[in-house]
């Protein structure tokens, strides 16, 4: 077999994975570890008799139960540490403020919130607790000290902690889960730097590591950054990986392109830094075998200057296995050092096995190796090969790079439309120009650092090139804005269609009697990603009957987002949410946590949507628009509606410019504008005409809608008080069934009597964040709700809350707590009478 390795490498993941969804005790991963170690020793037995076969499948099922041992034990470590142990048992106290010391796990970066800070915890308080935890450093100060909190220190933090956020929505994947997979099992804030003491430096190599990559930066930022802030951004996350200075902006374009990956420190990258430098000690006369090891010598140095990623230390392994076997003169098939690369990492990190970059990754140079191979070997028993080998070497690369890239869509096709609810094929296209721009920028960059310790103007002109490349690199993207066709926001599909999709490309590829057929069923599947109307199977979301009214309050923690979906099946949405409560950096995430693209747009694909009729901001806080521009970017809506324009409120004026570039239509509405669709009516409440231009976003100014569908009504009041509360009040028109949704997220400045008895609800939600600071809901409101004995809902507590409406009646189902409410006039029962039932 020319890639033995495979065989350890696969099963590997997958015991990996299934280890981590099982998550079971330590004791049934010791009795795992000793049925691999049985599987060992039959394969070796297998081996001395000469019997192949039963050697192979010997390993490949030890492989996969030591997979689940190692899945099981790391699962046990990452979700339960005993850092979140020790919070979990200190109750209230642990969210006051505590006194944490440990060691800094990266270099402070620059965030939304302030500074932000990695760190493994040794000690918590005065108790032994080890674990990680990420936190937010305010303050003027933050932005000056931020130098001195380098990888490898120790300190000593006064912070307060809390557990990360969750968010509860079909759809939307566990983020607590993600995080603990990268370690960090807390999340929290620093008043004040002053809070922050280094107590000891770290070693020397950390020390020597931080120091590069502070002149790194620097000398970056001297080079390229007079040419642009952005260019120097872009060439410092190519070299050393520090994406801190990139825009959000710059980073969705990327990604939308399917070219975010060129500026992500990867194979390409370690590759051409390899070829560098051998080159040079080629170029100097180094001997071949003393150039290898000095060449893997420089790669693990440099392993430790970059910022710490998963992606670069699998890239340095396979780039040093394959220097290895050139020393002692062994070499091997690509994929097979592939291999070799992947069962490391899946040792070292068994949680790897759900990292998205790791898939990806190893996915893509699968696909390349195996499909550059099959390309090159048609190549060979083509009639026209001759022709073929005097093509221009230009020509011949082209047609690699095209061969790759068609082979890596193909294999990560349906894994990014899992991962990411998107599909696009602009990379064909792009990586022509992004992969060339990506390695000028990163040859470029290190000249210039190599020129500026000898000639700032040398650093200065080679500043210049790179800036020309990456400037090109992102502007190519914007192909993208010519031809938004070449990508598609899909659902992420069932785990059986990937599972088939997969199967059927292998045997493609591998079983050449089987082709033809194996090929048409991958179309089939590819086919069925990319236009089924919804995924149903892996959350579980089931359609709403036909002629049903759904109305779902997402959960976006301090915020809102209502959905609705119509009895004909268009879509509205009302709000978008906005920004957590402390959007904290990660190298592996964006420049800023997007609840839009995060939270709201993949529970969107779980009910079913793929485009909005209408996109309702009833006011301009930030808990509320924040998703909006990516719900546009995604979701179109043809219609955008605003209540009273606030000139000077800069978030909605863009919201309103980039909404009109992309063809919506944008309206004001008022008090008793009304339209009639697919049998429901829906009324605007409020707010009135205004009388004098606002200079600044009121919650009194909310638009309020008012659902009636039959004989129920729905009524979504925004963020309005007492004042705008005491004007609905004159538009309400009574409905036998009434369901509201608190206003302002349960605040005790919203809810009067008078307006809980006048509407008189027999149904509440309130949407509001977990644990959230202003103390939402207020009590005494959800005192006054129990009083008139309406039914409470929350997506604090029972994450996103669904409402299917028939027009008589209307279920209630907390999408978290999976508790279910029945609410209507079943059998001529009196109004106000509830059947409850649990699932």
């Amino acid at each position: 077999m020319r890639a033995p390795a495979a065989l350890l490498a696969l099963p590997l993941a997958a015991g990996c994975g299934i280890g981590l969804l099982l998550f079971e005790s330590e004791q049934f991963a010791v009795r795992l570890a000793a049925a691999a170690a049985l599987c060992a020793l039959a394969a070796m037995a297998c081996c001395a008799d000469d019997r192949p076969a039963d050697a192979t499948s010997c390993v490949v099922l030890g492989a996969l139960v030591a997979g689940i041992s190692l899945g099981v034990t790391s699962a046990r470590r990452a979700y339960h540490p005993p850092l979140l142990a020790w919070f979990e048992s200190a109750g209230a106290d642990a969210h006051a403020s505590v006194t944490l010391r440990g060691t800094l796990r990266e270099d402070a970066a620059a965030s939304a919130a302030g500074v932000s800070l990695a760190m493994d915890v040794t000690h918590a308080g005065t108790v032994r607790a080890s674990g990680g935890v990420r936190l937010s450093v305010a303050g003027a100060l933050a932005i000056d000290a931020m130098r001195e909190w380098r990888a490898g220190r120790h300190v000593r933090v006064i912070a307060s902690l809390r557990a990360p956020i969750a968010y509860v929505n079909p759809g939307v994947p566990d983020e607590r889960r993600s995080l603990a997979r990268r370690g960090v099992a807390l999340v929290g804030s620093v008043k004040s730097a002053a809070l922050v003491d280094v107590v000891s430096r770290g070693s020397p190599i950390d020390e020597w590591s931080a120091r590069v990559r502070a002149w790194t930066r620097s000398a970056i930022a001297r080079s390229v950054g007079p040419w642009s802030e952005r260019s120097a951004g872009i060439a410092t996350a190519i070299v050393i990986g520090d994406r801190t200075g990139l825009s959000q902006e710059d980073e969705r374009r990327l990604q939308e392109a399917g070219t975010y990956h060129v500026i992500a420190i990867s194979g390409g990258n370690v590759a051409i830094l390899a070829v560098l430098i051998l080159a040079f000690l080629r170029a100097v006369r180094v001997p071949r075998k003393w150039a290898s090891a000095l060449t893997i010598v420089a790669l693990l140095a440099y392993s430790r200057v970059t910022v710490a990623a998963p992606s670069v230390d699998r890239a340095i392994a396979a780039a040093v296995i394959v220097l290895i076997g050139r020393l002692i003169e062994q070499h091997g098939p690509s994929l097979n050092v592939l291999g070799v690369a992947a069962s490391i990492a899946l040792a070292v990190s068994p949680v790897t096995a759900f990292d998205p970059g790791f898939l990806l990754s190893f996915g893509a140079t699968a696909a390349i190796l195996v499909g550059v191979a099959a390309s090159r070997a048609s190549s060979r028993s083509n009639s026209a090969s001759s022709r073929a080998r005097a093509a221009p070497s230009l020509v011949r690369a082209c047609r690699g790079l095209l061969t790759a890239t068609i082979a890596a869509e193909l294999a990560l096709g349906p894994m990014t439309a899992a991962l990411f609810g998107r599909i696009t094929i602009a990379g064909l296209l792009l990586n022509f120009a992004a992969i060339p721009l990506m390695s000028i920028v990163q040859s470029g960059s290190l000249a210039a650092l190599a020129a500026s310790a000898i000639d700032p103007r040398a650093a200065f002109w080679s500043g210049s090139i790179v800036h020309g490349a990456a400037r090109g690199l992102v502007d190519s993207a914007r192909l993208m804005e010519v031809a938004p066709w070449l990508a598609r926001e899909v659902a992420p599909p069932s785990w059986p269609i990937v599972v088939i999709y997969y199967a059927a490309l292998v045997t493609a590829v591998s079983i050449p009697r089987m082709r033809r057929g194996a090929i048409s069923v991958v179309m089939l599947s590819a086919l069925v990603i990319v236009i089924a109307p919804q995924a149903t199977a892996r959350d579980g979301i089931a359609s709403a009957p036909r002629g049903t009214l759904r109305v779902a309050f997402l959960d976006v923690g301090q915020g809102d987002a209502t959905l609705i979906v119509l009895p004909d099946g268009r879509a509205m949405l009302v709000d978008a949410g906005g920004l957590p409560a402390a959007p904290l950096r990660d190298p592996s995430d964006a420049a800023a946590f997007d609840i839009g693209e995060r939270v709201v747009a993949p529970a969107l694909r779980a009910f079913g949507v793929r485009s909005l009729e209408t996109l309702v901001l009833t006011h301009g806080d930030p808990d509320h628009i924040g998703g909006a521009p990516a719900i546009v970017r995604s979701f179109r809506p043809r219609a955008i509606w605003e209540g009273i324009t606030v000139p000077r409120h800069a978030p909605v004026a863009l919201m309103r410019e980039y909404a009109l570039a992309r063809g919506a239509e944008w309206r004001n509405v008022q008090t008793a504008d009304r339209i009639h669709v697919a049998g429901v009516d829906v009324i605007a409440l409020h707010p009135p005409q205004p009388e004098w231009e606002r200079q600044r976003v009121r919650n009194d100014d909310s638009v309020v809608l008012m659902l009636t569908y039959g004989a129920v009504s729905v009524i979504l009041p925004g963020d309005i008080g007492r004042e705008g509360e005491s004007a609905v009040l004159r538009h309400v028109r009574r409905s036998r069934l009434t369901l509201l949704k608190v206003p302002h997220h349960g605040s005790a400045t919203s809810s009067t009597w008078e307006f809980v008895r006048a509407v008189n609800p027999s149904a509440v939600i309130v949407s509001a964040g977990r644990d959230n600071r202003f103390g939402h809901p207020a009590p005494v409101v959800v005192d006054r709700y129990r009083t008139i004995g309406a039914a409470i809902f929350s997506t604090a507590a029972d994450g996103a809350v669904i409402v299917d409406i028939d027009g008589t009646n209307a279920l209630i189902t907390g999408w978290g707590s999976r508790r279910s409410l029945l609410v209507g006039l079943p059998n001529g029962l009196p109004v106000g009478t509830m059947n409850t039932m649990t699932r």
